[in-house]
């Protein structure tokens, strides 16, 4: 299969789909009442804390609302970004996802590299605690056109449990680090994450580039921008903004689904930062 990205976002939706028990008419509304647990979390998630991704119909309803736009965000920033964007003309970039089980980080790399026609080696470590986001994504590189040479590893940690992140150490190597609205995910816990994330900038090589996107909020980006400062990392790039995300051809790769669960995310108020280790 040669899959352009959001028709490789269709092929997760349907394997999640099928798996999800009933009929057509059951596993609908169950993925109805999803979208909008989803809303009423998200809503609040500095309250709420990390979601729930254990349930397919969660992830569905995730991957459809929020990783569609969140990639399309992920996309905009390196197209849009000098440093970010030349650094896919090397031979074999390392991305290191943190958060990123849903996807969202490695498809918008997968986009940018797509739509600009570069072909580096490229491998993404996807960190997470929900070990079931693997059974989305680890077969990604038998989906898609063999000239993009990426593939994703999936590695489950909790960042506020060192047990579970302290003995994988070779990702520190990673030339870029991304983080797609998982600062506000565990900013209830940010007093036993705080090692995680300082280890990670500590330890990450001289001018490895960090992509933070989050919500707009001071308590999120204030913490990025804190971290950054205290452990070597300069922001050379940043914004507070609005984007609208354009959904012209992906709705149509959507498929059915659209017609049944409407407009993905469409709309987002973010802060963004581009940083690079000193």
């Amino acid at each position: 299969m040669n899959l352009n990205c959001f028709q490789l976002i269709k092929t997760v939706l349907d394997e999640e789909y099928s798996q999800i028990g009933g009929d057509e008419a059951e596993k609908d509304e169950k993925i109805r009442k999803a979208l909008q647990r989803l809303r009423d979390h998200y809503a609040n998630v500095t309250k709420n804390g990390a979601g729930d991704y254990s349930k397919r119909k969660t992830r569905f309803a995730y991957i459809y609302a929020y990783t569609t736009s969140h990639a399309n965000l992920v996309y905009d920033l390196i197209r849009g970004n000098s440093t970010l964007a030349q650094l896919f003309d090397l031979e074999s970039v390392q991305v290191s996802c943190i958060g990123g089980g849903p996807g969202s980080d490695f498809l918008g790399i997968l986009k940018f590299l797509m739509a600009a026609r570069k072909t580096p080696r490229v491998r993404c470590y996807l960190f997470d605690r929900e070990q079931a986001w693997a059974e989305s994504w680890t077969d990604v590189d038998a989906k898609i056109d063999p000239t993009f040479r990426l593939t994703v590893q999936f590695l489950s940690i909790d960042v506020t449990d060192p047990d579970t992140w302290k003995p994988h150490t070779k990702y520190f190597i990673s030339d870029l680090f991304t983080m797609v609205y998982f600062c506000s995910e565990v900013s209830k816990l940010r007093s036993e994450a705080e090692e995680y994330f300082s280890t990670v900038f500590q330890r990450a090589k001289q001018g490895a580039l960090f992509l933070f996107i989050d919500n707009n909020a001071p308590e999120h980006y204030g913490w990025f921008d804190k971290l950054a400062h205290k452990n070597g990392v300069r922001v050379t790039a940043h914004g507070e903004e609005t984007r609208i995300v354009p959904f012209t051809e992906e709705k149509r790769d959507l498929g059915d689904y659209y017609s049944k669960f409407g407009d993905p995310k469409l709309k987002a108020n973010i802060a963004w930062r581009i940083g690079v280790k000193q």
